[in-house]
């Protein structure tokens, strides 16, 4: 998934809302999720995912969304999926992409990006193999519909299970956090450009223990690992130098007392993202997957706030966009 979080270019997000088990596609300036402004939810049902025969967005790409499908043989249980290319702009979309009936796809996980060096969108698929401690991984090219094998990872991203988190891109790579087999928490880098893949440590002390709320994001055109500290606090970190497993500098760490809101569980549940940083570097954008709301901080006065912007917002699945005139074929 394209993840452009840079300053200069932070002018829309997009994620899916649910009402009546049925999602749509809503568009909106950061500045209004930054702001606390109401964002109002499009009447059009052009903006309807069933009706597009793909109800999963994938990610988004210069103003491309790669839309999913999928279908399940009622014989073998085995599932198909397929893609569509989406420009909401120019309301054009793709016929289906990369169905494949020889693969089930029960267990993959999906990244929508583009590479920067041919010009061609690709999907990623990964799909853990536990007896073996490995990541299969496939390649679709948009550009000729065509899925390749390539090397598998000697690892397996992270949550353990079925689901792995979505890819972070970087500098013409996708990454995500793993365990390798020994259980030692490492971040898996693949490069787009030469579809092979690098091993990076996250910060000193954290290769032994992996907590649910940390992560891998990019703020301000920097790479960074956030994860939860004791309990009690969360923790961002930046590498100065990406694949420089010694640049990593601890940019950003406040307490979760900080944060008006209900714990539930407990604080150790909370799974805050960070998903945006304003270009003056004073606030920070989070999502929480445990009550799937908005959070804004402000590192100047050091407090957090709850947004209420529209209670139909998944939070949880949002996604950076940037509207274009970009083919979808």
């Amino acid at each position: 998934m394209h993840l452009n979080r840079s300053a200069r270019n932070p002018n829309f997000s997009s994620l899916v809302y649910k009402t009546n088990d049925d999602y749509s596609f809503v568009q909106f300036p950061v500045s209004h999720v930054l702001e606390n402004r109401l964002i109002r939810i499009p009447k059009d049902p052009y903006y309807r995912l069933t009706d597009k025969d793909c109800p999963e967005v994938v990610g988004s790409c210069n103003g491309l969304i790669c839309l999913r499908g999928d279908s399940t043989d009622e014989t073998t249980n085995d599932i198909k999926v397929w893609f569509r290319l989406w420009n909401p702009a120019t309301r054009t979309i793709s016929d289906r992409l990369g169905s494949d009936d020889t693969y089930d796809w029960k267990y993959s996980k999906f990244v929508f990006c583009y590479d920067d060096s041919t010009g061609i969108y690709k999907v990623v698929a990964l799909t853990a193999e536990y007896t073996q401690w490995i990541t299969n991984v496939r390649v679709l090219s948009l550009s000729d519909n065509v899925w390749r094998i390539i090397p598998s990872f000697p690892v397996v991203p992270f949550p353990v299970g079925p689901r792995v988190d979505d890819g972070v891109y970087f500098s013409s790579t996708i990454n995500w956090r793993a365990y390798d087999i020994a259980l030692k928490f490492v971040i898996i880098s693949l490069d787009l450009v030469t579809e092979t893949y690098t091993q990076m440590l996250p910060p000193p002390g954290f290769e032994d223990v992996v907590h649910a709320t940390s992560g891998v994001c990019v703020l301000m055109n920097s790479f960074c690992f956030y994860h939860d500290f004791n309990e009690t606090d969360l923790v961002i970190w930046q590498m100065t130098e990406f694949g420089d497993e010694k640049s990593w500098t601890q940019f950003l760490k406040f307490s979760y007392n900080n944060i008006p809101m209900i714990y539930g569980s407990g604080r150790y549940y909370l799974r805050l993202t960070p998903v945006y940083l304003s270009e003056n570097g004073d606030t920070l954008a989070f999502t929480n997957s445990l009550q799937d709301r908005a959070i804004i901080y402000n590192r100047r006065t050091n407090k957090a706030r709850i947004t209420r912007i529209n209670t139909k917002i998944s939070w949880s699945s949002i996604k950076d966009y940037v509207e274009s005139l970009v083919s979808t074929s």
